[in-house]
């Protein structure tokens, strides 16, 4: 990570982290999202909520929190990840907040296209210019968390099912 991601990525760790007490739990990540109008699943396939299967994807120490080192560890993780195989869900979020550099809850055109071009990479960024804004829902050319999880997720989608295609096979999630 260069300096500036690094210091990207504190920022966040510490809005997360309301109680500063150097850990997010799931309370803080939960009201995150309520700031941002998503609503997390209660429950999921595993039994627990999604937000505790989003803490449970990268806690390494098992204690129901994620640490500073938990949270660089994920998101270069992440980032470097070329079989889409990382778990992307708290990534989401956290890449998210870094566009979101003024806490409004919206990222506009050119920090979404800056999103796309880390993920995606040129070819597939210009590839999906002209699609960005169709989940625009209010046409502002500002996207909420929302859009931006349909625009993510999208493409996530797209990228498994080439590599599916290619004899790719995707094993689930173990359950707890």
């Amino acid at each position: 990570l260069d300096r500036t991601e690094l210091e990207s990525i504190k920022r966040v760790f510490e809005r997360l982290d309301r109680k500063n007490d150097g850990k997010i739990d799931r309370d803080e990540i939960a009201q995150q999202f309520d700031i941002l109008g998503y609503k997390p699943k209660r429950q999921t396939d595993y039994g627990t909520s999604e937000v505790e299967d989003m803490i449970w994807e990268v806690d390494e120490d098992c204690d129901g929190m994620i640490d500073w080192e938990n949270f660089v560890q994920l998101y270069v993780r992440c980032r470097r990840d070329k079989t889409g195989c990382e778990p992307k869900r708290l990534f989401n979020l956290i890449e998210f907040m870094i566009n979101d550099k003024d806490g409004g809850g919206t990222i506009n055109e050119d920090e979404i296209m800056e999103v796309l071009y880390h993920r995606y990479g040129k070819d597939a960024m210009q590839k999906m210019t002209d699609e960005v804004f169709k989940h625009d829902r209010d046409g502002d050319k500002e996207l909420d968390f929302q859009d931006f999880l349909a625009i993510v997720n999208a493409g996530m989608h797209k990228q498994s099912s080439e590599k599916d295609k290619g004899g790719t096979k995707r094993s689930p999630m173990p359950k707890k």
